[in-house]
């Protein structure tokens, strides 16, 4: 008897071996016959033909004016909230799971419907709360075909601000004061619609002054400048400023709670106050007075020099020197002919006559301060006039 054996030959995994994956570089083919499907005053429908690859599409990237606006895995798209009356260009690529993209299919461009419709008028304008200084203003939505963009708030004719609420607080008005207010509504299209009704506003009136300044005092003194430095005063409103006073008269104002005196005279006393005042010109009573005396000034200036005569005629010498200087200010000169004072002058030059007899006359000048604190003599000037 004969016995036949047949043995499967099976192949045997070898050890350690895995499967290969190729990556995949290869981008979808561009999509194409893009086309406009409708489009509104503010939106624009595309669709497209599917793209092909040698894997798969995963899915698309909208552009618009080379912007990309979406992704998606369909192969339409609706672009809403659009300019009405405006051109757009739009393009779509393809991309695979491995996230190559494909080149730009064609591009194609729309123009959204014009928009020349304005919004409805604004009502029901009313005034839901008002103080010394603002005044809120309330108003009922409008309507439009596409989409109401927002309100122009009007104040005496004249625009105060844009919103896209339907109230608005108008502040920084002044106190016990009627004004006129209306609204207007507008589209994303820049139509306008006529204004609302006007209603009148008065601000609550302001009768309380501010309260007294107080701790008023000097910082810094020099022979001609004073600091002085107080606390702010408190108001109902606001404190607009405060006005500063000096021996009884008013020196300035200002809305800081310093203040610097200028050009006072060394070694005098001085008393100062302060008031407030509010917008509305309501007066605060009066600060604490304060006295305050500027030092002595006991420096004389520097003596003149380099005194010359630059023209002479008949009895009358024209007469130049180099101005002096002065810790605080040089305030003139005193022109001396033969020991006696002839002239005085604010600037480094003077023309003088000599009446003296010889006609032989001998100069020199001293400066002065504000305080009058005289300098040492210039130098001595011979001048023969005939």
């Amino acid at each position: 008897m004969l016995l036949l054996y047949v043995f499967a030959i099976i192949p045997l995994k070898a050890a350690g071996a895995e499967k290969i994956e190729v990556p995949d570089h290869q981008p979808p083919v561009a999509p194409n016959e893009l086309i406009i499907a409708g489009r509104t005053c503010t939106s624009v429908s595309l669709t497209w033909a599917g793209a092909s690859d040698n894997v798969k599409v995963k899915g698309y990237y909208v552009y618009r004016d080379g912007k990309k606006i979406i992704t998606t895995s369909k192969t339409s798209y609706k672009n809403t909230d659009l300019v009405p009356g405006r051109k757009y260009s739009f393009e779509v690529k393809a991309y695979d799971a491995a996230g190559n993209i494909s080149t730009n299919g064609a591009c194609i461009t729309a123009v959204t419907d014009p928009d020349n419709q304005p919004p409805t008028i604004p009502g029901c304008l009313s005034l839901s709360a008002h103080d010394h200084t603002s005044v809120t203003v309330s108003w009922s939505p409008s309507s439009d075909n596409t989409s109401v963009k927002g309100y122009e708030v009007y104040r005496n004719g004249t625009r105060v601000v844009s919103t896209t609420a339907t109230s608005y607080t108008v502040k920084s008005l002044l106190p016990g004061t009627t004004y006129s207010f209306f609204v207007k509504a507008y589209d994303i299209a820049g139509n306008y619609s006529g204004q609302s009704g006007s209603v009148p506003g008065t601000t609550l009136p302001d009768t309380k002054a501010p309260d007294k300044p107080f701790g008023l005092k000097m910082t810094s003194v020099t022979e001609t400048e004073i600091t002085l430095m107080w606390s702010p005063s408190s108001d109902d409103v606001k404190v607009k400023g405060y006005e500063v006073y000096c021996d009884g008269e008013k020196k300035g104002t200002t809305t800081k709670t310093v203040f610097t005196a200028k050009k006072l005279i060394p070694g005098k006393s001085y008393k100062y106050m302060v008031i407030a005042f509010d917008t509305v010109g309501n007066r605060s009573v009066c600060s604490e007075p304060i006295e305050i005396k500027t030092p002595k000034d006991d420096k004389k200036p520097s003596a003149p020099t380099g005194l010359k005569a630059v023209k002479t005629k008949g009895s009358s010498v024209s007469l130049e020197w180099n101005a002096s200087t002065d810790n605080i200010k040089v305030d003139g000169y005193i022109i001396y002919c033969n020991g006696v004072e002839i002239e005085k002058a604010k600037k480094a030059s003077r023309t003088v006559t000599n009446k003296s007899k010889p006609v032989i006359g001998i100069y020199w000048v001293k400066a002065y301060d504000i305080s009058g604190n005289l300098s040492d003599a210039s130098n001595k000037l011979t001048v023969i006039t005939p």
